[in-house]
């Protein structure tokens, strides 16, 4: 483990997962928030709250790291969206525009989200900055993770699944942000019938300052950001803690 001395966040950098090996989408991992083509997805649910945010129509969305999350069918039907593009290191899938997660930007989108994703990352800062490369500057990042809130690691279980090499704390997003000349909102997500994990946060980023004035409009009358039901959340993002890793890519849903 490497704890940082002066922002907090946690790095397990021997904790990398393979992706590659997955090399058919029925091998990825699947769970309740997953979106199938009958059910939306966390997701879904991400996107949604960012549409609302921006407030405009024409968007472009990027379903960043989708896996087998077939949310880019239900986010498509949305009236204010253009279309959507899913982002991966592989391609396995050929129900949407794919892009290279690995490659820079072949173009920037209105909304982009990434479920599950940071903590995948074993370089935080230069990730989460070709991470942004895909945002419009009028745009808006929506990522979901657990967030360290300085208990005992031993006690908490995420940072040990198998591809799981970032535990971020409040501290370290924000100079991640402040580096990125981005702004951040952190919000708890909750569905109607229950909270989506007691660390699970979605972390909001965008360098419009017209973005964040709409951030705090949408939250003035919404206590919780939107999430799937916890009856059907029932992975904590990646495969379950070994006693041995493997070498592996740092990004992946």
């Amino acid at each position: 483990m490497r704890i940082c001395r002066v922002c907090g966040h946690v790095g397990n950098p021997d904790n990398t997962l393979d992706y590659r090996a997955y090399d058919q989408i029925d091998n990825l991992a699947d769970g309740g928030r997953i979106g199938t083509l009958e059910r939306p997805g966390r997701e879904f649910h991400m996107a949604r709250m960012a549409v609302d945010i921006l407030g405009r129509g024409d968007l472009d969305v990027l379903i960043y790291g989708a896996g087998r999350s077939y949310d880019n069918h239900h986010v498509a039907a949305l009236p204010q969206v253009r279309g959507v593009a899913i982002a991966d290191i592989m391609q396995l899938r050929d129900d949407a525009e794919f892009i290279d997660a690995d490659r820079p930007a072949p173009r920037r989108f209105s909304v982009v989200v990434a479920s599950e994703v940071v903590e995948h990352f074993l370089d935080p800062r230069p990730d989460f900055s070709h991470l942004l490369g895909f945002v419009e500057t009028d745009g808006l990042l929506v990522c979901a993770t657990n967030l360290y809130d300085g208990g005992l690691l031993s006690n908490q279980t995420y940072i040990f699944y198998r591809g799981h090499t970032s535990y971020y704390t409040p501290d370290s997003l924000a100079r991640i942000a402040d580096e990125n000349d981005a702004f951040l909102d952190i919000r708890t997500p909750h569905s109607a019938t229950g909270y989506a994990g007691p660390r699970k946060r979605y972390l909001l980023l965008t360098k419009s300052a017209a973005v964040v004035e709409a951030t705090a409009r949408y939250f003035a009358t919404r206590p919780y950001a939107p999430s799937e039901s916890p009856t059907a959340n029932r992975d904590v993002g990646g495969p379950r803690p070994t006693a041995t890793s493997t070498e592996g890519v740092s990004t992946g849903g």
